[in-house]
């Protein structure tokens, strides 16, 4: 199945809320503010009690009990909430997949995000653009493994023992989970700056998958060790993230 044929299946692309697309798009917006966040947030009741969970977890609570979604907010800042909405619409369009493994596929999202933030901050390049990217760069997996189910599962396999999965994909269908992410980045609405990061180098388009994003993929691409997985995610706002929607192995 070509890419173009991936894409014309129109009832298998995974979907993300109306609302995480509206947010994520307010949070790309520099005269955004927390009273519009905040109420938007209001909409949803799943996505709020979330948003309170993180507020009052250790990291953020201190002890204080915050029970409205405006503190919340101010509390946990733009990046913070920017990361639990993005994971919030990964968990819409993730959910339900045949063969996916979800703990593997949510426990790689956060670990290169986190190492995509480090590494851009090293080059001076905007960490919080890098972690985003690093949280979908793994999306395209999603409707690959609805498109192709045992193929997908035979690469997964393979990958496991220390095979590029990209290069496998590619060799496969003609295209990997890098491309097709960015395209459903892209079908999202999603900032442009993110759409560029998901792209590897040389991919068509004129998109460009950064240095740092593509040495953090690598560590999904490879299956890091769990202490590797664990040092990367360590004292970030990545991990108090996954930890509310119960991800990440404690």
């Amino acid at each position: 199945m070509s890419f173009d044929s991936l894409f014309s299946q129109t009832y298998n692309i995974p979907s993300i809320p109306k609302l995480v697309q509206e947010l994520i798009d307010n949070f790309s917006h520099e005269d955004s503010n927390t009273r519009d966040i905040a109420k938007k947030l209001q909409m949803d009741q799943a996505l709020s009690a979330k948003v309170l969970r993180l507020a009052n977890s250790a990291r953020y609570g201190a002890g204080r009990n915050i029970n409205s979604i405006d503190s919340a907010v101010i509390i946990l800042g733009f990046n913070s909430l920017k990361t639990l909405v993005i994971a919030s619409g990964l968990t819409s369009a993730s959910k339900n997949i045949p063969g996916l493994n979800q703990k593997k596929f949510w426990r790689t999202s956060f670990s290169v995000a986190n190492i995509a933030k480090l590494l851009a901050k090293l080059a001076h390049q905007d960490g919080d653009v890098a972690f985003t990217c690093g949280m979908l760069h793994n999306i395209g997996d999603t409707l690959l493994f609805l498109a192709h189910r045992s193929q997908m599962q035979n690469i997964a396999a393979l990958a496991a023992t220390g095979v590029s999965k990209s290069t496998l994909e590619q060799t496969q269908f003609g295209c990997n989970y890098m491309d097709v992410g960015a395209e459903l980045a892209r079908r999202w609405n999603f900032p442009p700056g993110n759409l560029r990061g998901n792209r590897q180098p040389g991919a068509s388009g004129s998109g460009w998958r950064p240095l740092y994003l593509s040495l953090a993929g690598q560590s999904g691409d490879a299956n890091p060790s769990r202490a590797q997985r664990r040092q990367a995610a360590s004292g970030n706002i990545g991990q108090s993230a996954a930890k509310s929607f119960g991800r990440l192995e404690n």
